[in-house]
């Protein structure tokens, strides 16, 4: 069935670091709807399986579709990382990753040294190094995995000596590397961003890796014909979860305002 160009833009992470890719999606498209699912009963994606990982977003994201989703942002490194073949082959609307737009900024902004830091299963993939050994042959690649980020992020933790303590931890080999950029190859990272880029300091470019996303995303959905005409979304955004979490509403409710629309679904009960 063709996608509706009045249906939502679907997104999906293990929790609430795909949020950040949903608000700068918002941002740059002002009169679209966005359908968003948090899969907290299994996160941190980061530390599962490729098996698992790809079983939890071809559910996902066929529940996305079910529900009207006119395209599917795998709005997650571990996902991108590992699902993204999957979820293309088995879907029936246009499906984006958080990889591909950010490997391209990286050669576009021809970097000597480069630094990834991301979850376990983003790290342990190699995607990063492999699309950037073509993309940016030229640029020395080192990637970090820094897994603790994920759930102090998801606990709110977003300031103060617990969250400095784990950026610290991590920063001390990526400033002995001297890498010239970093990108934060988790969609929660960029919530604390602020406090890796003080830490990391100046010298360290910081890639905003939503903002890239969401330009790549509206540039694609534009060249489809799958943009609304309208200049707001004739419906309110909406928030699923697969088991509610306090955390998430209340990072929800930061990122979007006081009236959002969180509901519970169970696809594996």
């Amino acid at each position: 069935m063709p996608a509706s160009v009045d249906g939502p833009i679907g997104l999906f992470d293990s929790g609430v670091g795909g949020l950040t890719v949903a608000r700068a999606l918002a941002d740059r498209l002002p009169g679209e709807r966005l359908l968003y699912f948090g899969d907290t009963a299994h996160l941190p994606y980061g530390d599962k399986s490729p098996e698992a990982i790809r079983g939890y977003s071809l559910a996902i994201a066929q529940h996305l579709v079910d529900l009207g989703a006119k395209a599917i942002v795998v709005a997650c490194n571990s996902a991108s990382s590992v699902a993204y073949d999957a979820l293309v082959a088995a879907m029936d609307v246009p499906v984006f990753n958080v990889i591909d737009p950010v490997v391209a900024e990286v050669a576009r902004l021809g970097v000597d040294s480069v630094g990834i830091w991301g979850t376990k299963a983003t790290v342990k993939s190699g995607v990063f190094p492999a699309k950037l050994a073509v993309s940016a042959p030229h640029a020395r690649v080192q990637a970090w995995a820094t897994p603790l980020l994920v759930p102090v992020i998801e606990e709110n933790i977003l300031d103060g000596p617990i969250l400095e303590a784990v950026v610290d931890g991590y920063a001390g080999p990526t400033e002995a590397a001297h890498v010239d950029a970093l990108v934060l190859a988790c969609t929660h990272y960029p919530i604390v961003a602020k406090q890796i880029g003080a830490r990391m300091g100046p010298d360290v470019a910081l890639l905003s890796t939503p903002q890239i996303v969401a330009e790549h995303v509206a540039r694609q959905l534009g060249e489809l014909k799958l943009l609304r005409s309208t200049a707001a979304p004739s419906m309110p955004h909406q928030f699923v979860v697969s088991d509610y979490t306090p955390a998430f509403e209340a990072i929800a409710q930061q990122f979007f305002g006081e009236a959002i629309s969180l509901r519970e679904d169970h696809l594996w009960a």
